[in-house]
C-alpha cells in the first residue's frame, strides 16, 4: 500500500518532502497511540508531556520528552514472542528489581505498576535520567510516593569508579547508541568506528556495589539491557550471583561468544535459561533476550509458559 507520506513526496519538491516526512511519522505515532487507548497531555509544571496507557485495569503514566520516547511507549509489550514482557507479568513475587540500562524506565515503572515492586534504576544517559525523575515527580504530583524508586546516574560495570560516557549523537531524550567506557565492547561489532559528538564523565557501579557498598536494597530480580556490556556487568555481580537472592534475570545478550560466557556464568550459579527471543534472526551479530531462572522456580515458569520448554 502506498502511504500518504510517499504520495506527498511524489507531489512536493524534495527538500519540502524531507521536512514533512518526519512530521507525518510523528502524527502517525500520536494517532496510533490514541487508537490503542492511550492519552497524552502536557504537564505545565514539569514542562513535558505525560503519556498514559492502561495495564492491569489501571493507568500507567510516564513522561515522554521526545517522539522517540512516545514511540517506545507505543510499542512497549507489543512484540510477538517478547519473553521479557512475559517475564515482567510473571514476577509477581518481585520485591526489588534492578533495572540496569533503564533508558526512560518503562520496564521498571511497569513492574512497579503491576506488582508494587521497589525499583532501582541504573542509567548513565543524562537526558534519560531527567525523564526518569519527571515520571517519579508526576507520580508524587498525582498523590503517589517516590519511596519505591531509586534513580542511580551511572553505568553498570565490573567495578566502581569514573569513566567517560561517549555521545554518538546529540543529547536528546530517547536517543540510543551511546557508549560507556569502551565503545568496542558493545554489540553488533562494537561502536568504535562511530563519531563521538561529545562526552561526559559518569560514575561506574558494579551490581555488587549497589547493595554491599551503597546500601541499596538487595535485588530479587534483575533486568539488564546494556547493548553488549552485559558480561562486564555480570563480572561485577559475583556476590549477588553467589547469594542466590536473585530469583530471575532478564538479560539482553549480544554476540554468540558473549552469550556462551554468560550461559556458563549462569549455569555455574544454578540458573536455567528458560526462554529466549532473538531480535534479528539471520543477522550477523546475535542479539537476543534470555530469561534465566533459579532452578527451584523453573517448573513454575514452565507451568505458566509451557511453550518455553519446547523452544529449548
Amino acid at each position: 500500500m502506498t502511504t500518504l507520506a510517499h504520495r506527498l513526496s511524489l507531489l512536493m519538491p524534495g527538500p519540502l518532502a524531507q521536512r514533512l516526512r518526519p512530521l507525518w511519522h510523528r502524527a502517525q505515532v500520536e494517532a496510533q497511540f490514541r487508537m490503542r487507548g492511550g492519552r497524552v497531555e502536557y504537564d505545565r509544571e514539569l514542562h513535558c508531556r505525560i503519556a498514559c496507557r492502561e495495564f492491569g485495569g489501571r493507568r500507567l503514566e510516564v513522561a515522554v520528552r521526545s517522539f522517540r520516547e512516545l514511540r517506545r511507549f507505543l510499542n512497549f509489550n507489543s512484540e510477538k514472542g517478547d519473553v521479557v514482557a512475559d517475564w515482567m507479568g510473571w514476577i509477581s513475587d518481585c520485591e526489588v528489581l534492578y533495572d540496569i540500562g533503564s533508558a526512560n524506565g518503562l520496564e521498571g515503572f511497569y513492574v512497579n505498576h503491576m506488582h508494587g515492586s521497589r525499583i532501582v534504576f541504573v542509567e548513565p544517559y543524562a537526558p534519560s535520567i531527567e525523564t526518569l525523575l519527571k515520571t517519579v515527580a508526576r507520580r508524587v504530583k498525582t498523590g503517589g510516593s517516590s519511596e519505591r524508586f531509586e534513580v542511580v546516574h551511572a553505568g553498570c560495570d565490573d567495578k566502581t569508579g569514573y569513566e567517560r560516557y561517549l555521545f554518538h549523537g546529540l543529547p536528546n531524550a530517547g536517543e540510543t547508541g551511546n557508549t560507556f567506557a569502551d565503545a568496542d565492547a558493545y554489540c553488533r561489532g562494537g561502536k568504535g568506528h562511530l563519531p563521538i559528538v561529545l562526552s561526559q564523565w559518569v560514575a561506574g557501579v558494579s551490581l555488587d556495589s549497589l547493595h554491599w557498598k551503597y546500601g541499596l536494597p538487595l535485588a530479587t530480580h534483575v533486568k539488564i539491557d546494556i547493548d553488549g556490556f552485559e558480561l562486564r556487568a555480570l563480572e561485577g555481580a559475583k556476590e549477588l550471583l553467589k547469594s542466590g537472592n536473585v530469583r530471575s534475570w532478564a538479560i539482553e545478550c549480544n554476540g554468540r561468544d558473549q552469550l556462551a560466557k554468560i550461559a556458563g556464568i549462569m549455569d555455574k550459579h544454578d540458573y536455567v535459561d528458560v526462554a529466549q527471543f532473538e531480535h534479528y534472526p539471520g543477522y550477523e551479530h546475535y542479539t537476543g533476550d534470555h530469561i534465566y531462572m533459579r532452578k527451584d522456580l523453573v517448573d513454575s515458569w514452565y507451568e505458566a509458559f509451557p511453550a518455553s520448554r519446547s523452544s529449548l
